[in-house]
């Protein structure tokens, strides 16, 4: 007999911001250090945007586009001299820091006392990093492949290939395995998946605001970052 798939035993969306706060809360001192370059970066664009203000005077045209599209779109700064290196090693540090959060994340979902030195071991154990590496790479020229097709089989791409980077951290499995145990396991949850997407656009509205916006929408991306993880937690446990 066919197993009839149900999310009833699901978290809404809304739901999992309260269970992903109070993870992220419980090792807040974890949490402060594998996002630390992120929230560096998005300081830096604040202040950078604040800097080109200062300069030129208030544009608003500026400003918002800045807000939306980063802090160079439509503006001048002094920050656009820094040095190429450091911009380098922030760009790589904001992949590790990426790679640091998915693990800190299933990690922290299932129960587990996280510390860095823990997380930052489990990532270069067994080549993990390449195999994330990999994983990125080949899950971004799918999604484009699919959406230069058609629209429709790119947005259903991303909902069954979603779960596949904390399938290859738990499982242990290969880049390509983790993608085909990915597109059979969200089979019947694409609503279950979309809405923690949709919510994770909610709550990075607030960085439309100047200045304020940005900060107020990494802490709550940073609060929310759990909930894929715990997303992952429940779909397993029904199959």
């Amino acid at each position: 007999m066919t197993k009839i798939k149900s999310d009833k035993r699901l978290t809404n969306a809304f739901d999992l911001f309260g269970k992903s706060y109070a993870i992220v809360r419980r090792n807040l001192n974890v949490y402060a250090l594998v996002y630390a370059i992120p929230a560096a970066m998005m300081i830096a664009g604040t202040i950078q945007l604040i800097d080109n203000s200062q300069r030129d005077g208030w544009n608003w045209e500026n400003t918002f586009s800045s807000s939306v599209w980063g802090p160079n779109v439509g503006s001048d700064s002094s920050f656009e001299t820094a040095s190429t290196i450091l911009a380098i090693v922030l760009f790589f540090g904001a992949i590790i820091s990426y790679f640091l959060a998915i693990i800190l994340n299933l990690r922290a979902a299932q129960g587990k006392a996280v510390t860095l030195s823990g997380v930052w071991n489990e990532l270069w154990r067994g080549g993990l990093w390449f195999k994330l590496i990999g994983l990125g790479l080949m899950t971004i020229l799918i999604l484009i492949v699919g959406f230069i097709l058609l629209i429709i089989p790119g947005v259903i791409l991303l909902w069954r290939l979603y779960l596949a980077p904390y399938i290859l951290v738990d499982k242990q499995t290969t880049s390509m395995d983790a993608l085909s145990i990915s597109w059979n396991m969200t089979k019947g949850y694409a609503w279950p998946i979309y809405s923690i997407i949709l919510f994770s656009v909610v709550l990075s509205l607030p960085s439309i605001t100047p200045i304020v916006g940005g900060l107020i929408s990494f802490v709550l991306g940073v609060a929310y970052a759990a909930a894929p993880a715990l997303r992952y937690q429940e779909v397993k446990k029904q199959l």
